[in-house]
């Protein structure tokens, strides 16, 4: 049977050789919740996000989006699932404009839209210039846009608020909202809680690959251990 949250892992496990960068995480992440992902570098929050995003695949265990096995149904998680990491991952070599009509056509979105997501991540005076020129906060509110654009069910998010200044912070706060009210689960890892508290409803903290706690802690609902 399919599981009916948005993100479920079962004894999820990652190794890079002898390196045991995940070992037996469980976590069920419901619908409209927000998940606080807590951890030191190397607890392994990165490795699980790109589990979930399908860009690596679990050594032991497995792990569902949306009730899709990250393994052998992958191209289904794709299609309901937006991971933005530490690098915004846009194109230096286009526009603002051209980047998100790329976006557009990728995932099958109305190039009309381009403009008004432009629009809300305040790069319409830019909107025509090289990617190059722009700055790091620039390139993450575009960023923003294109994950705004591709209407994910679940959000994977590594590090968000690095290179954002009070608006780049408020626009993530509107994504995680907005995805949160059609019902659908963001995971959310961050070193800085402070700025996360205002969006995330649960939490759960790795170290050293293993899921030491999940819940409240200070923040409303929980997430089960698995």
């Amino acid at each position: 049977m399919r599981p009916l949250d948005p993100v479920v892992t079962d004894a999820l496990g990652r190794r890079f050789g002898a390196v045991v960068a995940l070992r037996g995480v469980g976590l069920r992440v419901g619908e409209g919740t927000c998940l606080l992902l807590l951890g030191p570098n190397g607890s392994g929050k990165t490795t699980l996000l790109r589990v979930l995003a399908t860009a690596l695949r679990p050594t032991e265990g497995r792990a569902w989006v949306c009730g899709y096995d990250v393994v052998s149904e992958g191209h289904r998680v794709r299609e309901l699932c937006a991971f933005l990491g530490t690098s915004p991952g846009v194109y230096a070599g286009l526009t603002g404009f051209e980047n998100l009509c790329l976006a557009a056509d990728l995932c099958g979105r109305p190039r009309r839209q381009v403009a008004e997501l432009l629009g809300w991540a305040g790069l319409e005076q830019v909107a025509h210039r090289l990617v190059r020129t722009y700055s790091l906060g620039m390139r993450r509110r575009l960023a923003l846009a294109r994950v705004r654009l591709q209407e994910p069910r679940v959000l994977l998010l590594d590090e968000p608020f690095v290179g954002l200044d009070e608006e780049g912070t408020r626009l993530v706060g509107e994504l995680v909202t907005g995805i949160k009210k059609q019902k659908g689960a963001v995971v959310l890892a961050t070193h800085d809680r402070h700025r996360a508290r205002a969006v995330c409803d649960a939490v759960a903290e790795l170290e050293s690959g293993t899921l030491l706690s999940s819940g409240t802690a200070g923040l409303a609902g929980a997430v089960s251990r698995g």
